[in-house]
């Protein structure tokens, strides 16, 4: 169970008893995903996606380039084989049968692109996931709703409201029908594989929600007063529907900055996470018992648990 803070110098493995191994030294390492494989996909350097069919705790993996591109790549996916990757410019790209990035043409047409836009940042894709059985690929655009395809990327339909300003979606390990995902009107839950949502700030202090992780039938979202805040915390509730209440078990009344997309992760037991500062706190079984793990990390990009 590897716990990897991602930077833009490599990845630090701060597993309990590891004693902090790093990973890819010298290379900028993005979103860090899974794969249902037991492997892992990551954008490296910007420009290309790298995969690892297994890192052991305290080991770096045997990584190797899966594709390259010139566009300025943001976050990756895999779905039934096929490999997707967003851009910064809010574009989709698919690893072909030569093993190139090329475009996603449909991407560019989604029903009502022309009123995306860029807030805080440039126009992106922010994170991309795909549904436990594959069927569903979603890109959430910021700030551009969370486009969905249900055929490889041939067509894409729009689900969720452009304004509602999403962060991060994610969908759950082995629910196809779940998804989840933190946004700037708080919690948003779907039941039908992300076609459509219902969003809740029920039980929150605060309501903007930039991290998002599920853990078994709870989501866990990470939430400040908005995108400059120097405070945050992490609230929880059941996938199921339900309001939110706060995480304590550990963790103190307020944690630094923003806890970021991608910033909270969990294996469905484990749950880790990295505040604005860059300090790391980890509970070894759900949502009880957090502890500090690591401070001020410098150059944090993310957090995962492989």
């Amino acid at each position: 169970m590897p716990v990897l803070v991602t930077t833009t110098d490599g990845y630090l493995d701060i597993t309990p008893d590891t004693g902090g191994a790093t990973g890819l030294a010298g290379h900028r390492v993005d979103d860090l995903t899974p794969t249902p494989d037991g492997g892992a996909l990551a954008v490296v350097d910007g420009h290309a996606v790298w995969s690892c069919a297994a890192i052991a705790a305290g080991a770096d993996g045997e990584w190797s380039t899966v594709a390259s591109s010139e566009a300025d790549l943001t976050s990756v996916v895999s779905a039934l084989g096929a490999v997707f990757a967003g851009t910064a410019d809010a574009r989709v790209l698919r690893v072909d049968d030569t093993g190139e990035l090329v475009p996603v043409p449909a991407f560019d047409h989604v029903t009502g692109r022309d009123e995306w836009h860029g807030v805080g940042m440039p126009l992106q894709v922010r994170t991309m996931t795909a549904t436990a059985d594959g069927g569903a690929v979603l890109a959430n655009v910021h700030v551009g709703g969370i486009p969905r395809s249900v055929d490889g990327g041939a067509t894409w339909q729009p689900t969720i409201a452009v304004d509602d300003d999403v962060h991060q979606v994610l969908a759950h390990p082995s629910r196809p029908e779940v998804v989840a995902a933190a946004a700037s009107v708080g919690l948003c839950r779907s039941h039908d594989a992300g076609a459509t949502w219902t969003s809740t700030t029920d039980g929150l202090a605060m309501s903007y929600a930039r991290g998002v992780a599920i853990v078994g039938d709870d989501v866990l979202v990470t939430v400040s007063d908005g995108p400059w805040s120097e405070r945050a915390a992490v609230y929880r509730a059941a996938l199921d529907g339900g309001p939110l209440s706060k995480v304590t078990g550990g963790l103190p009344e307020h944690l630094h900055g923003n806890v970021d997309s991608r910033c909270i992760a969990s294996d469905g037991d484990a749950v880790a996470l990295v505040d604005g500062h860059g300090d790391v706190w980890w509970a070894a079984h759900g949502c009880d018992g957090f502890r500090p793990f690591a401070h001020g990390l410098t150059g944090v990009t993310g957090i995962a648990i492989t």
